[in-house]
């Protein structure tokens, strides 16, 4: 399973309508500091979003990816959005 299908079943329990996972990991390939993993992209809308901050919406996602976090992902960009914020953009 690659990281990015793991990393779609680790954002399930979210419900998200709509996920986008890029890898960017070419981008950032040998900067300093990156002892490995790679760097992603995650766009999701998920109506658990609904009434939350920012922050709090990253957290749930940086939470559902925790496993991933400590040797597969070495930086994750979020965009976060509930149904209605996707709609307008």
């Amino acid at each position: 399973m690659t990281t990015i299908e793991q990393l779609e079943a680790a954002l399930d329990p979210l419900s998200p309508s709509h996920l986008t996972i890029q890898d960017d990991s070419a981008l950032h390939a040998g900067h300093a500091g990156n002892t490995g993993g790679g760097h992603y992209t995650v766009t999701i809308v998920s109506k658990q979003f609904e009434g939350l901050s920012l922050l709090k919406r990253h957290r749930l996602v940086y939470d559902a990816a925790a496993v991933l976090m400590k040797q597969k992902i070495h930086a994750l960009s979020i965009r976060a959005k509930t149904p209605q914020e996707a709609q307008t953009q």
